[in-house]
């Protein structure tokens, strides 16, 4: 997964830090959680209700999407110039936001994450990049196909998540209501297991 990482361009370049010149406090408040290019057009939307903090329901989300990461699952697959359907697999690896990239949500990503949440502070937007890889096996060896890339925009308001789907490459192998019925389902589970009171889903569609 690392030559994925590095050849996405959305993912943070990695670099040596220059010596004496950290990053400024005041650059990383503003554009963590949040990409500044999210598109206006967008392929997926769903509203979904709580009775718990906003700051709880950022943690879940924040765990719900790191526990996706790198997370595999059969899968089955259509492949062209082939007929037939194959079993195959699929893999997800997920991205924070910082700004005009995406940092790899590793556990310091969701060290950062956290930081602000638990100093009393809540985000307004929190966005991140998923990307759904695929393979195959054939003759032994394994073949991937084209892979997706999402963009989730994730909106608070007391009470309410707005959540905003762009699909910005690939060809949808899997369906995008599947994507985001994957997606809520983690971030339901993860709220169960913290003790928080359930959502619930009262908007979907997707083009």
């Amino acid at each position: 997964m690392r030559e994925l990482r590095e050849s996405c361009r959305m993912f943070r370049p990695r670099g040596r830090r220059r010596k004496g010149k950290p990053r400024r406090v005041e650059e990383l408040r503003v554009s963590l959680g949040k990409f500044a290019n999210f598109p206006s057009l967008v392929h997926g939307l769903v509203k979904i209700s709580h009775e718990n903090t906003t700051a709880k329901i950022q943690r879940a989300i924040i765990q719900a999407f790191y526990g996706l990461n790198e997370y595999r699952e059969a899968y089955s697959l259509s492949v062209s110039g082939h007929v037939g359907i194959y079993e195959g697999w699929l893999t997800f690896e997920v991205g924070a936001a910082n700004g005009l990239f995406f940092d790899y949500l590793d556990e310091e990503a969701v060290g950062k994450l956290y930081s602000p949440l638990e100093s009393g502070k809540e985000y307004s937007i929190l966005d991140f990049l998923v990307i759904i890889t695929y393979h195959y096996s054939r003759e032994g060896k394994r073949v991937p196909l084209n892979f997706d890339h999402h963009i989730l925009r994730f909106l608070f308001h007391d009470g309410e998540v707005e959540v905003s789907l762009f699909h910005s490459k690939g060809t949808r192998r899997m369906p995008l209501d599947e994507l985001l019925s994957t997606v809520i389902s983690r971030i339901s589970l993860e709220a169960k297991r913290s003790g928080l009171k359930p959502i619930t889903i009262e908007k979907s569609r997707t083009l």
